[in-house]
């Protein structure tokens, strides 16, 4: 039997890295800003890099409360206190970044600790307790949410690599560019399971991995060969996936779906 507690727990985890990942990145973002505070284009990578991570966030919290079955109208109140308690205690010089970000993580605390209503185990004929959900099936992405995670990774990865030409004359270069990259690949993650969410609002889940490759390869050849900069792998890495953004399921022949059902 599946472990109940396992399933009961995995929302809450999953927003907790969500979290994390938006205050680590932001972290990130607002070093790069500390080091070129009088580069313009730095400030429009942070500024995308911190919108971008905001609608990820508002995204995550919006289904962690509907995971804890709260009603709809409380996401407003819970957003307007991070938001204004994070904003007055940087802006009013009460906390440093740092320190913000610490407070922004602290006051995702009762988000985390919220019961999930979603997978709560129910009783069967012979008193054994059952999840509701035996599996966590994998989420369809419409075209706007897709659209704003290959926007997301791809702000991130152009701030990464700002960053890790800007560690170049630190102490410990070496570990910090290890660090960035490290980072990088891990974005790969998301990203993957973004694909496979939209391919499954299309149908064609099975063709995630060979997505993937095909996007990662092309833009990582041209990159490592020197054909394009790295700005222009960023672009090329958006341009592949426009198709994804603009295809929809109704003008797919039908003959695409002859498993979908096992999909």
């Amino acid at each position: 039997m599946p472990n109940s507690t396992l399933y009961k727990q995995f929302g809450r985890i999953t927003f907790l890295l969500s979290c994390l990942l938006v205050a680590g990145l932001s972290g990130a973002a607002l070093r790069l800003l500390q080091a070129h505070a009088e580069n313009r284009r730095a400030w429009m990578a942070v500024g995308y890099c911190l919108i971008l991570l905001g609608v990820f966030w508002i995204r995550s919290l919006e289904r962690r409360l509907a995971d804890a079955g709260l009603p709809r109208w409380t996401f407003w109140p819970y957003f307007l206190i991070v938001f204004t308690g994070c904003l007055a205690a940087h802006g009013l010089k009460v906390a440093t970044s740092p320190e913000t970000l610490a407070l922004f993580l602290l006051l995702q605390l009762p988000a985390v600790l919220f019961e999930s209503k979603s997978v709560t185990a129910k009783l069967s004929p012979e008193g054994v307790k059952l999840p509701v959900k035996p599996a966590r099936p994998v989420t369809p992405l419409g075209t706007f949410e897709f659209a704003v995670f290959v926007l997301l990774i791809a702000g991130l990865w152009q701030v990464l690599h700002l960053l890790r030409g800007d560690v170049s004359g630190m102490a410990h270069a070496r570990n910090w560019r290890y660090a960035l990259d490290a980072g990088s690949w891990l974005l790969c993650v998301p990203w993957y399971f973004s694909v496979r969410g939209r391919l499954q609002a299309l149908g064609w889940m099975r063709w995630t991995t060979i997505l993937c490759v095909l996007v990662l390869v092309s833009c990582l050849l041209l990159f490592y060969f020197r054909v394009i900069t790295f700005p222009q792998a960023i672009v090329l890495f958006i341009v592949l996936q426009i198709p994804a953004v603009l295809l929809r399921r109704e003008l797919i022949p039908a003959r695409f779906f002859p498993e979908d059902s096992d999909s």
